[in-house]
């Protein structure tokens, strides 16, 4: 597996303590920082039975308080039969492992935006090896609001997963547009267009997926500071604040789509591009059936940025073997292999392919 543990026990006669449940630990924490790894020293307390009394982290290299919370919880929990007490383990976590595939349980809600919405950050910089582009998904509820905004050096991409709503675009500094959002809808929006979302009038929430280039709007989301991070907010009407610059310069590179999501279970491999913008990349949506291994290859010079809607079973990059699941978003700078695990989960993919054409066969 991709997170390797590597364990020196004090005790070595009895057999090897089984801690690979702590790889877990290791991949949430890295999906906050992808460099999170160092080396950990843990004394325990034992009671007769083998249980945990007592547990005391001696040493934690790794500065991580959110891997050293999950560590402390699951050794907790375990039981160490045989062992004498007190008992010291000592185990590292590799630090220079390439971080590809985020889960979104690994990842917190941000609700920075506020008026209804929340975001959850999967790929950035900080969570996979990559300067390209990050990947969230926003949620925006009843009634909720994105407010007016421009991005005014970020480009986006974008994709609706589920739920409706609207998308209003400014297409002058006084003319507006607006569109129906609804699953299957995808687009293209260049810096310095202001635009704003609006949520669902109904219960079920608008849920779409966002690729920013360069990322940037992801650590709004992540640390707020709209500002700095490229994302401005247009004052409210009659308000003395001045609105932010914009350019309307890119207007003709706006694209927007509405495809139909395929609702029964794919018969065939079939990749479909959703948005294509020449010299920035495509947004593909691949299916495949259940049993079907699949070969998702990015462009020479770029990289694909996945999420997997549907999915079960397991990936393949260079040498090193993933788990992937429904929810989870996958940065794969090269060739990758999908073999599928799980019965009646067929695969139903959505990838920002960056810089040319992604091929999957």
């Amino acid at each position: 597996m991709f997170f390797a543990l590597f364990l020196m026990l004090q005790a070595a006669t009895p057999p090897p303590v089984d801690l690979s449940v702590l790889n877990e630990c290791h991949r949430a924490a890295r999906a906050r920082d992808q460099k999170t790894g160092g080396d950990f020293e843990v004394r325990l307390t034992l009671k007769a039975a083998g249980a945990v009394e007592l547990l005391t982290v001696v040493k934690n290299s790794s500065s991580d308080a959110i891997l050293e919370r999950c560590v402390r919880f699951h050794l907790q929990k375990m039981t160490f039969p045989g062992r004498r007490s007190p008992l010291t383990l000592r185990f590292s976590f590799p630090r220079n492992l390439p971080q590809y595939g985020v889960f979104a349980t690994d990842v917190p809600i941000s609700r920075t935006p506020g008026n209804g919405t929340a975001a959850r950050v999967l790929l950035h910089p900080g969570s996979v090896s990559t300067q390209a582009a990050s990947l969230t998904v926003l949620r925006i509820d009843k009634a909720g609001r994105f407010l007016q905004h421009v991005h005014q050096k970020t480009d986006v991409f974008f994709a609706v997963l589920e739920g409706t709503g609207r998308l209003d675009l400014w297409t002058s500094a006084l003319k507006t547009r607006s569109h129906p959002l609804s699953a299957g809808t995808t687009g293209f929006l260049p810096a310095g267009i202001p635009h704003e979302l609006t949520g669902p009038v109904g219960d079920e929430p608008l849920v779409l997926l966002l690729w920013a280039l360069p990322p940037k709007i992801d650590q709004f989301f992540l640390n707020g500071e709209a500002a700095l991070h490229d994302v401005h907010f247009f004052p409210p009407p009659k308000s003395p604040d001045a609105p932010p610059p914009t350019s309307f310069a890119r207007l003709a590179e706006l694209k927007i789509a509405d495809v139909a999501f395929p609702k029964a279970a794919p018969t065939a491999l079939t990749k479909r591009s959703l948005i294509t913008v020449p010299k920035v990349g495509e947004l593909v949506l691949i299916t495949a059936p259940a049993n079907a291994k699949v070969t998702l290859e990015p462009p020479a010079r770029g990289a694909a940025f996945a999420f997997l809607a549907r999915a079960g079973g397991e990936i393949t990059i260079g040498r090193e073997l993933h788990v992937v699941q429904p929810g989870s978003g996958w940065y794969l700078p090269q060739k990758a292999t999908y073999v599928p695990r799980v019965a009646d989960a067929p695969l139903f993919l959505i990838a920002f392919c960056s810089g040319g054409i992604c091929s999957a066969r």
